[in-house]
Parts: structure tokens; C-alpha cells; sequence
């Protein structure tokens, strides 16, 4: 029989909690605590020793002066660890991270670690995430790590506890699109210093985080990214938080003019990913002209020319048309 809350499918037990951040560090916690061969993987990818997981302590928002953990893993006399989870591909900043290190040194086990996991790509977390916070070692982990470290720890443990890891994976795939592998494609647009409506283009995008764009051009649906260039070179990407329709500016923007307009959508945009290095333009980027290209590439590549080319090798024959002209 099909489980369904609030209209979706429910693929694992885990999704009834949730899809937010603060859900899949509870689900984190949760694995680590009833399965010792993860804790055990989880620990070692941490840089902590090699042990058995076992009679280890797990807390979940754990609260004091210096602010919130989301995940704390702690054995007692040997290692205690402070996991930073983002559900995307954004980075904890360096002054979020060092709320932590007094509590790491009140407790004083000799191995001490700070773990950063997101869905940044790896090559993009080590330029842009210090080595460490003070003398404390930080350590980056994708979600997908996350996830193979849950599937290789299914043959040391009982059934129910594969049954549990299992529901993880699920779970871990169903949030974070890992699968898909047009789910981290990224449209990337020329943002000019023009207006519309009495609006300015950048002004709308820097600072109120939004971007305009008629509903006709997006026939093959709407992109999950969107990335803003000019001067030259990439200067940020954003996640599109809500994609809404209008036909009169003013219903969106109190300061726009009042008029009637063919259908355009409206996308509100998350805080700026920003490449780690400079990412110029390179020779295939052309004027106002819009590509799309594969997140992880973008924030790697020496230029947006080589994230494409390399995109489509990766697509291949299901690349289909991935460049526009304005």
C-alpha cells in the first residue's frame, strides 16, 4: 500500500521527518547512533582512528553560549567530532565555524575534528574551507560520501540495521537528487546593467535576490540554478528557492510600473555560491548569449567555456540544445 503525507510519496521512514536541513542532520544522527559499522566509517573519514563505532555518544542541537551544533559525535577519552550540515552546496563560513572550537576544547578528547557537509563539490570545498579552525582540523564531506559510507557499512551490521541503512540511502537520494544527473545544471546568464519597469537588472538580482525571465523561454523547464555573469567572468550562482508567475510587475515589485506583460516568472534565489578561484568567460561565451552548465564544472573549471565543453562530453547524446542566444 502507498504511503503518502502531505500529497508525496513516502520512499523511506526517514522522510517523515522532513526534507529541511535540520531533518537530514536528525536522520544523520539517527544512523550513527544505532549503527556502529557507520559511526565507525563516519569516524574515519572524519580523520579519527580506526575503531568500532561502539559506545559512543550522539547529540542533536546540542545548545550553549557559543550557539548550536547540529550533530556531535563523541567517544568518550578518544575523539569528539562537530558535524556543520547543509542540506546544499553552501559552505559554513569560517566565523560559523569557530563557535564550535571552545566547545571541542572544553571537552578535551585528544582527537578533536570540525566535519563540513554539504553538497559542494569536493575540488570546490578544499580551495575554498580552511585546513582547520584555530588547531582544530576541518574536514569536508559530501552528502554522497554520506551516502556511500551507509552502503558499505550494510555487510558488517544485523538485518535490521541493513534495513535501517537502506531507508537512509533512499532517503539521501530522494532529497538531494544525486541520481539525476540534470539536477545540478546551472543556467548561467550575461546580467546586464539595463532595466525593465522602472527596474534595475542587477539591483533586482544582487540585492533583492530575484531574477525576471519570460515563461516562454523556459519550454524545457525551469532550471534548479542560476548563475550571473558579467565583467568578464563568473560572479555568482544561486539555488531557485520558488519559481512564481506574473503578468504585472507591480504585483511583485511595489516599485515597478503598473502595466500588462506577456507571462514571466519570477525566481527568488538563494545566497551566492562564489567560485573559489577567478572563472573567466572563455572564447565560447559570447556576448548576452545563456548556457548550461553542470554546477560541480562551473565551480572548478578555469573558465565557463571549459565547464561547457566538458558538460556535454559528460551528457553526451542527451546534451541536446544546452546553449541559447538572448
Amino acid at each position: 500500500m502507498k504511503l503518502l503525507r502531505y500529497g508525496r510519496p513516502v520512499g523511506s521512514i526517514f522522510d517523515l521527518l522532513g526534507t529541511k536541513e535540520d531533518d537530514i542532520t536528525y536522520a544523520l544522527g539517527f544512523v550513527a547512533s544505532r549503527s556502529a559499522a557507520f559511526a565507525s566509517r563516519l569516524m574515519r573519514a572524519a580523520g579519527g582512528p580506526n575503531d568500532d563505532g561502539k559506545g559512543g555518544l550522539v547529540r542533536l542541537q546540542e545548545v550553549d553560549r557559543e550557539g548550536r551544533t547540529d550533530v556531535e559525535i563523541e567517544w568518550a577519552g578518544r575523539l569528539h567530532i562537530v558535524f556543520e550540515a547543509k542540506r546544499g552546496p553552501w559552505l559554513p563560513t569560517t566565523k560559523q565555524l569557530e563557535k564550535y572550537v571552545p566547545r571541542l576544547r572544553k571537552v578535551g578528547a585528544p582527537v578533536q575534528r570540525l566535519v563540513a557537509v554539504t553538497n559542494a563539490p569536493d575540488e570546490y570545498a578544499e580551495k575554498a574551507l580552511p585546513k582547520a579552525i584555530g588547531d582544530v582540523p576541518l574536514v569536508h564531506l559530501s552528502w554522497s560520501q554520506v551516502r556511500r559510507l551507509a552502503r558499505a557499512a550494510k555487510p558488517g551490521e544485523t538485518n535490521r540495521n541493513k534495513s535501517l541503512l537502506d531507508e537512509f540511502d533512499v532517503y539521501l537520494k530522494g532529497i538531494l537528487g544525486m541520481e539525476n544527473v540534470r539536477s545540478n545544471m546551472v543556467y548561467v546568464l550575461s546580467l546586464g546593467s539595463g532595466s525593465a519597469w522602472g527596474l534595475n537588472f542587477k539591483e533586482v538580482a544582487l540585492k533583492r535576490s530575484a531574477y525576471f525571465d519570460p515563461v516562454a523561454r523556459y519550454r524545457a523547464g525551469l532550471p534548479n540554478y542560476i548563475a550571473f555573469r558579467y565583467d568578464g567572468r563568473l560572479q555568482s550562482i544561486h539555488h531557485v528557492e520558488k519559481a512564481d508567475v506574473f503578468e504585472n510587475p507591480r504585483h511583485v515589485f511595489k516599485d515597478a510600473e503598473d502595466k500588462k506583460e506577456i507571462p514571466h516568472y519570477l525566481f527568488r534565489l538563494g545566497p551566492p555560491i562564489v567560485p573559489a578561484h577567478e572563472v573567466k568567460n572563455g572564447p565560447s561565451i559570447r556576448q548576452a548569449n545563456r548556457v548550461w552548465c553542470m554546477l560541480d564544472l562551473l565551480l572548478t573549471s578555469a573558465t565557463i567555456t571549459d565547464a561547457l565543453k566538458e558538460t556535454k562530453r559528460r551528457l553526451g547524446d542527451a546534451a541536446g540544445d544546452i546553449e541559447d542566444e538572448e
